[in-house]
């Protein structure tokens, strides 16, 4: 008897020791994931931002902003920045014809804008004839008109939802700020890219209140929301997120990264954050840790008395 209530004792012993190290594992592997997400973010933007810069102090781009500037910025239907829409149509047909070859028909993702916050024009919308105003949404348009003009990389919701930009200040030749330009691209790469093997699964949730900005995220039985709190975004895989997120965990992860163990799942939220530090959504990894609990499903070994 003495001997089979010590087996026994060991057996739990070693099964905590063995569960505290599984619990420690898994914790390292999604602060591991957590890093490497927000390093692609980062690498994303600073790739926008690249491509954004390389056109920014182009002299056909600086011809069409002189051009502009001779009208009305503040009129969205004034005919020079109408002119200078042409200008940057006619300097870019070539450049968006070998971009589209090598981007299997991928259009040029190029936004150009003047302060404080107006669009001149997006590269790939062919029809636009006038500079709307950006201002009520488009905070790093306004902001990289103001102080020094330095050039902003990161997360910004937009009519889309979350977007990684990169934008450059457009810089006459006496060195004044003309305007911006920017390139982005979908927080989907992050989503997609982020998975490494079949126990992995990403879930993207943005804040409810960012809901009147993001109006093609609008689509409430294509984009429900969660608890009048979340609104979801993507998912890898929405059999195994929708039931282990609720809207209470998500509102942990706002703050920072909480981790907890669902059933076979070790689930991790931690907060999404724009280009200004600002908290705008939750991400959920989600691991599939049944091949780590092999050794709690084992039959306690009692010996014959």
């Amino acid at each position: 008897m003495a001997t089979a209530i010590f087996l026994i004792a060991l057996y739990f012993i070693a099964g905590t020791t063995v569960g505290r190290l599984v619990d420690r594992n898994l914790a390292r592997i999604a602060a591991s994931k957590m890093a490497d997400i927000t390093l692609s973010e980062k690498r994303i933007a600073q790739k926008m931002l690249d491509q954004s810069a390389l056109f920014s102090q182009s002299v056909a781009v600086q011809e069409a902003y002189a051009t502009a500037y001779q009208g009305d910025l503040t009129n969205a239907q004034d005919p020079q920045m109408e002119a200078a829409r042409q200008q940057l149509r006619a300097y870019f047909a070539s450049i968006e014809k070998g971009y589209r070859k090598s981007k299997n028909g991928s259009d040029l993702s190029l936004h150009f804008h003047v302060p404080p916050a107006r669009s001149l024009l997006r590269l790939w919308k062919k029809q636009q004839n006038k500079s709307d105003d950006l201002t009520t949404f488009r905070n790093t348009i306004k902001d990289i008109s103001s102080g020094s003009h330095a050039a902003i990389t990161g997360i910004e919701i937009g009519r889309g939802g979350f977007a990684i930009r990169g934008i450059a200040p457009v810089l006459g030749p006496d060195g004044r700020f003309l305007g911006s330009v920017e390139s982005f691209s979908t927080y989907d790469p992050i989503v997609k890219f982020s998975i490494s093997n079949v126990n992995e699964y990403i879930a993207v949730y943005m804040n409810k209140a960012f809901l009147p900005i993001a109006t093609q995220r609008q689509d409430t039985p294509k984009y429900p929301v969660l608890g009048d709190r979340f609104v979801f975004i993507s998912s890898t895989d929405k059999n195994v997120s929708d039931p282990l997120l609720t809207p209470d965990l998500l509102a942990r992860g706002q703050a920072e990264m909480t981790s907890v163990r669902i059933d076979n799942y070790y689930t991790t939220v931690f907060p999404i954050n724009d280009y200004s530090g600002k908290q705008i959504g939750v991400m959920a990894y989600i691991y599939n840790a049944e091949g780590y609990h092999f050794f709690f499903n084992l039959p306690i070994p009692i010996p014959a008395i």
